[in-house]
């Protein structure tokens, strides 16, 4: 099975896991849309792949320029409580030049002083469950889980050699949303995601100011870290990743 199948069925067992959730949700539920995107910083991207690899920098040997970024979210509110959303979210970064030092990168020698263009991509795909444990008039506050599936590697290519190591697995992550209305239609949003181990984490974590421009429609301008790594044996590999985003955000009418 190659990597583009994997990656299909995975997406349409993330939307059919949707469907059969909504249906059973489907009353009282209001469901959302949004899109977010924005300028992503890089602040420390560090790789070794192999036990006795070479450990460069995507930010200092790289340099790498700031970019664009898109996260779309779908999901609904049941009850006003239960919060269910799926999140695709690609990311990759390319990057090419010339390195004043030699990389050994999973066994094989990248030579110093030659063009090189590096890969990185950490693209993740998550299940979100919440449950609202505070509901005030102006404040909402709730915990949960996500199941996240994530598509992450390097790549390095040079006019003689071609060397990836992309992968695909799972992390069960756990989760909170605070909502704090200030008035009718301003108010302030935090949304993080993360888990931690003794040979790495993650943290996804966003703080955005929220304005309604209409009943239905919802702009988020706002600041989202994405932090963490993992330091195994053959492989070690820490981000953290700065995120300056504005979203939309599209309130269906509830269903009664």
């Amino acid at each position: 099975m190659n990597r583009l199948t994997l990656k299909l069925i995975l997406q349409s067992r993330y939307w059919l896991l949707f469907i059969c959730l909504h249906s059973n949700f489907f009353t009282n539920a209001q469901s959302f849309v949004n899109i977010e995107s924005g300028a992503l910083y890089t602040i420390m991207n560090d790789v070794r792949n192999g036990s006795n690899g070479t450990l460069f920098s995507f930010k200092n040997d790289f340099q790498t320029p700031v970019s664009p970024f898109l996260r779309l979210r779908a999901g609904y509110l049941s009850n006003g409580k239960d919060h269910f959303s799926i999140l695709y979210a690609p990311l990759k970064i390319v990057e090419t030049g010339i390195i004043e030092k030699d990389i050994l990168f999973d066994g094989n020698i990248f030579k110093a002083n030659n063009s090189i263009e590096a890969v990185y991509k950490f693209s993740s795909y998550r299940f979100t469950y919440n449950r609202r444990i505070i509901s005030k008039d102006n404040l909402k506050f709730g915990i949960g889980m996500s199941a996240k599936i994530r598509d992450a590697g390097v790549s390095l290519k040079n006019k003689e050699l071609f060397i990836e190591n992309f992968n695909i697995g799972f992390a069960p992550l756990f989760n909170f949303i605070t909502n704090w209305d200030i008035s009718q239609k301003m108010g302030v949003d935090v949304f993080g995601e993360g888990i931690a181990a003794s040979k790495g984490r993650a943290i996804d974590l966003a703080l955005s100011g929220r304005y309604s421009i209409t009943k239905n429609f919802q702009g988020n301008i706002g600041y989202r870290l994405l932090e963490g790594g993992a330091n195994g044996t053959n492989r070690y590999n820490f981000i953290q990743l700065h995120f300056f985003f504005a979203s939309i955000n599209y309130i269906f009418d509830k269903n009664k």
